[in-house]
């Protein structure tokens, strides 16, 4: 039975240390060094080193708001679980480690982002909402026919504000509130739209037939095509500046009653540069309604572009329903261009060329390979079944992580060596004992936050500081119970075995109590209290292995070789 004994505590021994040989290596690195690791690296060392939560290395901390207003009552109900579940999965594959993904109350959600370096990608990340759509592009002719429709529409509605200069950019007054009435005042200036530079390198070209290049000039009588510049193949092209010039006249009632049905504008995604100078945006009359949506997605990986190897695209693959409808809809529109619409807004509008079995496509468009990434990761992840706000943003430094560790740390460490000091002279050669079973403690509980792949953060720095108290708290108990008995002038082995037994079962009380307040915390907490509960459990456990069996072992080995007169207690 002894055997055994000793071969567990060795087996326990040497598991713990060999789980901190990651941590010890990866922190006690320069941090040049570790900056230079490579990325293969770095994510062994982070597997399995101890990870640190957002108030020891920094990163950042975001209340999402959903917006569930325009949902119906029964997809209301589960719409914050559904929420968290899509914004997991987003994270994940982002690749922070340790992310805190919580609800708070009905309609909020924390998110906390330990090590996080680029805090726009992550917000852009999170918070799109993800709804794929696929929308025929309608044909040049009915374009033109709108346009004609919203000229005569607006005729003596202008723009108030919206002052286009001889640069082309906007003036400071953009945005200014509408007057009562119908009219929102200035068009843009006749020279500013015949010094436009044309847009041929967005302008849609469709296979096989001429490029139509329409150029709109600015005109009292086209008060709406004024502001364009160039269009073909269901698309025009908007100047950046005027971009806004042109959402206001769209949304007056004048434009909504001669705007089709069946038909919409959608802006493309980004602005890209003119050939001039400036910036201009493809504007594409799609159908109102999706023929089909993101819903029927199962994959999306990024793959080089055949055309440009440089460059990645987003491939998706539809399930066998969605497979069936994009079959159908690509073999009816060969020529014609889909548009692919992210958010509401056209990511690219490729041209069929020929019907498309299978399911499978591919989105293209002028990404970086980080966006081509987080596209990709949005649409595996699947669409936020509404949209989020940020309400609360804040970011926590490294700097500010550091002097919490060294803080922490020095805490930590004045408190072990004050209680080191306390039972090597209250207990003497047993107190030697007693900080050995100590730093066993403290190992054990860092080796098990490794192997569970937990973060340790301030509150759990305190766990770790209030564990040190817990485990001499059962040598002390045992050392106190064992005095007893030698003076009731037992023999040292006598003493020892009824000091053990007698301590053994306040032991466990104590222990037992404190471990089911932990369990409690745990359940019921959020992030930081968690990791405090998650640490004193450990604590707790590691406590009484090292005080009931490890001290013990140590004691029957001394008492075994000799008989003892006297033990130093």
């Amino acid at each position: 039975m002894k055997r055994w004994k000793y071969l567990f505590i060795i087996a326990v021994i040497l598991y713990s240390v060999y789980q901190l040989i990651p941590t010890v290596r990866y922190y006690s690195m320069a941090a040049e060094t570790r900056s230079g690791l490579s990325q293969v690296d770095k994510n062994k060392y982070l597997e399995a080193a101890i990870k640190l939560g957002l108030d020891l290395q920094g990163g950042m901390h975001l209340v999402l708001e959903i917006d569930d207003t325009k949902l119906e009552e029964d997809a209301r109900k589960d719409a914050l679980d559904r929420a968290i579940k899509i914004i997991r999965n987003r994270v994940d594959q982002f690749g922070v480690s340790e992310p805190v993904i919580q609800k708070q109350g009905g309609r909020r959600i924390i998110v906390q982002l330990p090590g996080l370096q680029d805090a726009d990608r992550a917000k852009r990340l999170i918070g799109d909402t993800a709804l794929l759509e696929f929308r025929l592009v309608r044909e040049s002719e009915e374009v033109g026919r709108v346009l004609r429709d919203l000229d005569e529409a607006l005729k003596g509605v202008k723009v108030v504000g919206a002052v286009v200069d001889t640069t082309g950019q906007l003036s400071d007054s953009q945005g200014a509130d509408l007057p009562e009435g119908d009219t929102l005042s200035t068009l843009a200036d006749a020279d500013t739209a015949e010094s436009v530079t044309p847009f041929d390198t967005l302008i849609p070209t469709l296979p096989g037939t001429e490029e139509v290049e329409v150029p709109f000039e600015a005109s009292e009588d086209r008060p709406f095509s004024s502001y364009l510049i160039s269009g073909s193949g269901g698309a025009v092209v908007v100047q950046e500046s005027n971009k806004e010039a042109v959402e206001l006249l769209l949304a007056t009632p004048q434009a909504q009653r001669v705007m089709p049905r069946q038909s919409v504008f959608l802006w493309e995604n980004e602005a890209k540069p003119l050939q001039g100078s400036g910036l201009g945006r493809l504007f594409y009359l799609v159908e109102t309604r999706a023929t089909l949506t993101g819903a029927t997605l199962v994959n999306a990986t990024t793959r080089p572009d055949p055309d440009d190897p440089s460059t990645l695209n987003v491939s998706f693959q539809l399930n066998r329903e969605g497979a069936i409808i994009f079959s159908r809809f690509t073999g009816e529109n060969v020529g014609r261009r889909i548009a692919i619409v992210l958010d509401g807004n056209v990511v690219s509008a490729p041209v069929v060329q020929t019907k498309i079995p299978g399911g499978e496509g591919r989105i293209t468009g002028s990404f970086t390979d980080e966006q081509a990434n987080d596209l990709a990761i949005v649409l595996r992840a699947g669409a936020l079944p509404a949209p989020v706000k940020i309400i609360e943003e804040r970011t926590v430094g490294p700097t500010l992580g550091r002097d919490s560790i060294v803080l922490g740390v020095k805490a930590a460490l004045y408190g072990f060596v004050l209680v080191l000091l306390f039972m090597l002279i209250y207990y003497r050669f047993s107190g030697i004992l007693a900080c050995g079973a100590l730093i066993l403690n403290l190992v054990i509980v860092l080796a098990a936050l490794a192997q569970l792949r937990a973060a340790l953060t301030l509150p759990g720095i305190a766990g770790l500081i209030l564990t040190i108290g817990m485990a001499v708290d059962a040598n002390v108990l045992i050392f106190e119970r064992i005095r007893e008995e030698l003076a009731k002038a037992k023999t040292v082995r006598s003493a020892i075995d009824s000091g053990y037994e007698r301590a053994f079962t306040t032991i466990l009380d104590a222990n037992l109590t404190t471990l089911i307040t932990a369990f409690v915390l745990w359940q019921f907490g959020t992030g930081p209290i968690k990791g405090f509960a998650t640490v004193l459990s450990i604590g707790i456990v590691a406590s009484m292995f090292t005080a009931l069996l490890c001290t013990r072992v140590v004691f029957d080995l001394i008492t075994a070789r000799r008989a003892l007169r006297k033990l130093s207690i």
